[in-house]
Formats: C-alpha cells, sequence, structure tokens
C-alpha cells in the first residue's frame, strides 16, 4: 500500500479517519493525501438556482478554502515525524464527486473515510449519504471508520 488518500472535513469523524490512517501509514510505510473539497453551494433565487462554478466567484468558499487549508497543516502536523509523507490538497466542487474522480483517477491504493461528516444529516435526508456514494463509485477499496 504505496498511497492512502483521506478526505477530511472538521467532523470528529474525519479526525477517527485521520487517526486510522496514521496506524496504517505507518504499518505500510505509506504516503497519505488529505483531501478536502469546498463544495459549490447552490443559491436559490426566487424561482431560479445558479451554481457558483469557482470559488473565486463565492466569497463563502474562499473563506471555506483559507479555513481548509488551516486544518489541513495542523492534520499533517498530528502526523508527527512522518508528516513529510504526508500530501495536502483542496479543490473546489461537488463533494461527492470530487472524491470519487480524485480516488478513480490518482495512484490511491486505498482510501480511510469518515462515516459521516459536517452536514450529514441534511445530505442523507436529502441527496443520500456522501460515503455511500464513494463507496459505490469507488475502483478502490476504502475502510469507513465510525
Amino acid at each position: 500500500m504505496k498511497k492512502i488518500l483521506i478526505p477530511v472535513d472538521s467532523s470528529e469523524f474525519s479526525l477517527k479517519a485521520i487517526e486510522e490512517g496514521k496506524k496504517m501509514a505507518k504499518a505500510f510505510g505509506s504516503d497519505v493525501v488529505l483531501f478536502y473539497v469546498v463544495g459549490i453551494r447552490i443559491a436559490a433565487q426566487r424561482f431560479s438556482t445558479e451554481v457558483s462554478p469557482t470559488p473565486t466567484e463565492d466569497p463563502f468558499a474562499n473563506y471555506e478554502k483559507s479555513n481548509a487549508g488551516e486544518m489541513l497543516k495542523k492534520y499533517k502536523e498530528s502526523f508527527g515525524d512522518m508528516q513529510d509523507r504526508v500530501e495536502t490538497i483542496v479543490v473546489h466542487g461537488f463533494v461527492e464527486d470530487e472524491i470519487i474522480k480524485k480516488i478513480n483517477s490518482s495512484d490511491v491504493d486505498f482510501v480511510i473515510m469518515g462515516s459521516k461528516g459536517i452536514g450529514s444529516t441534511l445530505h442523507r435526508t436529502l441527496l443520500g449519504s456522501i460515503t455511500n456514494k464513494v463507496i459505490h463509485n469507488s475502483e478502490k477499496p476504502i475502510l469507513v471508520v465510525r
């Protein structure tokens, strides 16, 4: 197992996934990718919806991206003497689509993710669980941490 992908947000389940990732990376000598997606926001305006295609057009996305960078820096530092083997990536898009795209188009061998994330109740009710969508569309093995 050469490279482990850990999609994260600021939830307790992401912290658990990171802890599991530390154990596995140490045991197998793996590189780690901490991956955060700044989600696209759909703004309802009366009877139409608009999608903000880029973070530069969305001040909230820019704010989230800045905070995500700081959060990933702390997560990376938590790997201690292994942090030189940890890469951090922040992208903008639909969360589940970006995670699936990263898994299926990169050289990661294994994925560790939390069973729930921030806002998962809303997503589960309206859209279905992000973790569930990733599991069903991934070409790589996934460990789901609770």
